[in-house]
């Protein structure tokens, strides 16, 4: 998977995580249904890094590259979702 990190705003996190939270395998890509993010292609990924963190991303992709826009530390209602979903697909 190749990353264009151009677009990425959070200095706080940083890119390696991010970048491991995308390679978690149980990591969940969820596409918009509607509104402004579908009109941009925005796309949500919800993932952990090797160390354990939980991160929420904003990122957008051509197919071949994925643009981490924003990243975030789940919240306790998506990390939730997210291990019952990792769950589930054991």
């Amino acid at each position: 998977m190749e990353f264009d990190w151009s677009l990425y705003s959070t200095p706080e996190i940083p890119s390696s995580e991010v970048h491991e939270s995308f390679e978690d395998p149980f990591c969940l890509r969820i596409l918009p249904g509607g509104g402004p993010m579908a009109e941009h292609a925005r796309f949500l990924c919800l993932g952990k890094s090797l160390r354990g963190k939980s991160l929420f991303s904003l990122y957008s992709s051509d197919g071949r590259r994925m643009r981490p826009i924003a990243t975030r530390p789940m919240t306790d209602s998506e990390s939730y979702f997210y291990e019952r979903k990792a769950v589930e697909s054991l």
